[in-house]
C-alpha cells in the first residue's frame, strides 16, 4: 500500500473536479477510444481538473495466456510485444492531460503481466509519463494551499484502490463500496475493477477543535470503465459469454471546494 501527498495551489472560490477513471483495457476491440477521449477533452479544457487512472489501463493478455483470443485484439497490437504496444497507445491518449495527473493505480491486468512475464508495464508507464506510481492501493492526501505564503491549507484524504470482486448486481457492488468506506478512514474513496459507476455519500458525526458536534460527509464511487460488454460485429467478450449486463462507459467526477470543505460526487 502506498502513501503520497499532492500539493495543489488554489484561489477562492475554486471548485476542483477530480476524475477517477479506469478499466480502459486498451488493446481489445471492446475498448472505446471514442468514449475515453471525451473524458480526456473535458479534463484538458478544465483548468481545475485533476485525474487518477484506477488501473487495468491495458488488456495485457499475451498469446501464451489461456485468456488470449486473437479475435478480440486490436490489429495494431503486436502479438510479439503486447505490453509495449498497448502501453504506448494508452500513453498517446493521455499525453494531452499528463500535467494534470495525480498518479496511476496498478490494475490486476498489469499485475498479471508483471507476475507471469516479468514485465512491469505499470512502472514503465509511470516513468515515461513522469507521474506518481500509486501501486494497487493508496492513501493520497490532497493538500490545497492558498496564497504565496501557503498559510491557508485544506487537506482531503483519498483512499484509492483498483479493487477486486466479481459482483454483478448494483446492490452487491455498492455493498463492497460501503465496506471500504467503513473500513478505511478517509474523505474520498474510489474503487475500480467492477466496470460500473456507483456513487455513495455517507454522513457522520465528529467534534471540531472547540468540542462542538459537527456533521461531515465522506464520498465514494465505483469508477466505471471503457470496456463494452457487447460490441456489434466483434467476437464475444468474456462479459457477453457470462451474460453480464451492458455498462454505461465513463467515470464519476468528484467536486472539491477546499475553503468550504464541500465534497460532492456525480456519476
Amino acid at each position: 500500500m502506498e502513501v503520497h501527498e499532492a500539493v495543489i495551489p488554489y484561489s477562492r472560490p475554486d471548485t476542483f473536479h477530480f476524475y477517477t477513471f479506469g478499466d480502459k483495457h486498451d488493446g481489445t476491440k471492446h475498448s472505446s477510444d471514442t468514449e475515453f477521449l471525451k473524458i480526456v477533452r473535458k479534463i484538458k479544457d478544465d483548468p481545475l481538473a485533476r485525474w487518477v487512472d484506477m488501473g487495468d489501463k491495458m488488456e495485457c493478455i499475451a498469446p501464451s495466456d489461456p485468456r488470449w483470443d486473437g479475435g478480440v485484439i486490436e490489429d495494431w497490437v503486436d502479438p510479439d510485444d503486447v505490453a509495449l504496444t498497448e502501453a504506448n497507445h494508452y500513453m498517446s491518449l493521455v499525453q494531452p492531460i499528463r500535467d494534470k495527473c495525480l498518479g496511476l493505480i496498478l490494475g490486476n491486468h498489469e499485475q498479471k503481466m508483471c507476475k507471469h512475464y516479468h514485465i512491469d508495464i505499470h512502472k514503465y508507464i509511470c516513468e515515461r509519463l513522469n507521474v506518481t506510481n500509486l501501486g494497487y492501493t493508496a492513501f493520497l492526501k490532497l493538500i490545497f494551499r492558498r496564497g504565496k505564503s501557503h498559510a491557508e491549507a485544506h487537506e482531503i484524504l483519498c483512499y484509492l484502490t483498483h479493487g477486486s470482486g466479481c459482483a454483478i448486481t448494483k446492490g452487491a457492488k455498492n455493498n463492497r463500496l460501503e465496506r471500504i468506506m467503513d473500513n478505511f478512514a478517509a474523505d474520498l474513496y474510489a474503487h475500480g475493477h467492477v466496470h460500473d459507476i456507483i456513487t455513495n455519500t455517507k454522513a457522520y458525526l465528529t467534534l471540531d477543535a472547540s468540542n462542538n458536534i459537527r456533521q461531515r460527509v465522506k464520498i465514494g464511487a465505483m469508477t466505471g470503465c471503457f470496456f463494452r460488454t457487447y460490441t456489434q460485429n466483434v467476437k464475444a467478450s468474456y462479459g457477453e459469454m457470462c451474460n453480464y449486463p451492458p455498462v454505461i462507459m465513463g467515470c464519476p467526477v468528484f467536486s472539491i471546494t477546499p475553503d468550504k470543505g464541500i465534497l460532492q460526487v456525480q456519476g
